[in-house]
C-alpha cells in the first residue's frame, strides 16, 4: 500500500484557501474560462505533488497526451520522453492552481467529453502516491 492523500474538491474551495493573491485567483480564473471552453468537464483535487504525478501517467495510459504544453520531463511517472519544450494535442489537461502546504495543493483536470471525466472520477478512490513512494 502506498501514501493516500488525495481528496475531492472544489474551485470554490481553491479561492477559498487563501493560497493565492486576489489578483492571481483573477488570472486562475480567466484561465480556467478559457479551458473550458474546450474541455467543459472540470474535476478538482487537492493531492500531493507525487499523487499528481500518478494521476497524470493514468491520463495518459487511458486518454492519451496531455493537451498543452508537455511538462513530463518534471514527473515521478514520466510518459513523454521528450525533452525540449513542446506540446501535444490531446482530449484532456490540467492546470496546477495553488500549492496550500509542502508539496501539496489544488489541481484541477479538464476533458472534452463526459464519459472521460465519469471513467476519471472512478479512477479518484484509487489515487495514491504510486510505485515510487511505498509505505514503510
Amino acid at each position: 500500500m502506498t501514501h493516500q492523500s488525495a481528496i475531492r474538491s472544489t474551485f470554490d474551495a481553491y479561492l477559498k484557501s487563501g493560497g493565492d493573491t486576489v489578483a492571481e485567483q483573477l488570472d486562475q480564473q480567466t484561465g480556467r474560462k478559457q479551458t473550458l471552453r474546450a474541455f467543459p468537464y472540470p474535476v478538482m483535487l487537492e493531492l500531493a505533488f507525487p499523487e499528481l504525478d500518478f494521476v497524470n501517467r493514468w491520463c495518459w495510459q487511458h486518454f492519451g497526451a496531455s493537451h498543452g504544453e508537455c511538462f513530463q520531463k518534471h514527473s515521478q511517472y514520466r510518459m513523454c520522453t521528450a525533452d525540449d519544450q513542446h506540446s501535444h494535442i490531446g482530449s484532456w489537461t490540467n492546470r496546477w492552481l495553488v500549492k496550500t502546504d509542502y508539496d501539496f495543493g489544488f489541481n484541477e483536470w479538464y476533458f472534452s467529453t463526459d464519459s472521460d471525466r465519469d471513467l476519471f472520477l472512478e479512477f479518484v478512490p484509487s489515487i495514491n502516491w504510486g510505485e515510487n513512494f511505498p509505505k514503510q
